[in-house]
């Protein structure tokens, strides 16, 4: 997606946004350091005012990472708002806990080790929104298995949707992304005639998903 807009328009969508505080540049640093994919600075802010909007009562994310994206999201919530969020490697859900005990959002959100595609078999709960960071050729999967967990008129933010923009050109630089590549296009152009969910593609940091269940 980074190559698809001019950098002129990244950095002017950058620049508008709020000014990052000291625990946001922590984790972006040690994600850097570390090469941790977590969500760009347009697609958090992003994440925190569909919140505000939505305004919750209970979100689902599949892919906690370091809890970059689930801060975000917290700081949106309501005081009786909660976040269930899903990570399966344990030494990232750790570093994770970590950044939200020290954003102090930590009694809005459950972390839950495990893979999310079995977890969320085992859930009992609906969801007003589902943020969607996981497997990226999977996605086709997760919203089957997702439909259950979610309410009426609940949204689903699926991040890096068009996954470096090859989804877009399908110039993918190795033949064993084909299929992550395809899976992910297939899924987007399964909202054409869908009759169960309305989708809007978003142009920030990757590409982001915005699906509505009617």
């Amino acid at each position: 997606m980074k190559d698809l807009l001019e950098t002129e328009l990244q950095n002017f969508i950058k620049s508008i946004l709020p000014e990052k505080n000291d625990l946001e540049l922590e984790i972006q640093k040690y994600a850097e350091e570390n090469h941790v994919s977590i969500v760009e600075d347009e697609v958090a802010n992003f994440l925190k005012v569909i919140t505000g909007i939505k305004k919750p009562d209970k979100i689902l994310e599949i892919g906690t990472g370091l809890g970059f994206s689930t801060i975000s999201m917290a700081k949106s919530l309501g005081s009786n708002g909660k976040i269930t969020t899903i990570e399966l490697l344990k030494g990232r859900m750790e570093k994770a806990a970590y950044f939200i005990e020290k954003s102090g959002e930590k009694e809005k959100i459950k972390m839950i080790h495990g893979d999310g595609r079995e977890i969320i078999n085992q859930l009992d709960e609906t969801f007003d929104i589902i943020f969607l960071d996981a497997a990226k050729g999977q996605y086709g999967k997760f919203l089957e298995k997702c439909d259950s967990l979610l309410n009426e008129n609940g949204i689903i933010m699926a991040d890096n949707v068009l996954i470096n923009g090859w989804v877009v050109n399908l110039e993918y630089p190795e033949r064993r992304k084909k299929t992550m590549v395809m899976n992910m296009r297939n899924f987007l152009e399964g909202f054409r005639d869908n009759e169960k969910y309305e989708l809007t593609l978003v142009p920030l940091g990757d590409g982001v998903a915005l699906i509505r269940k009617r």
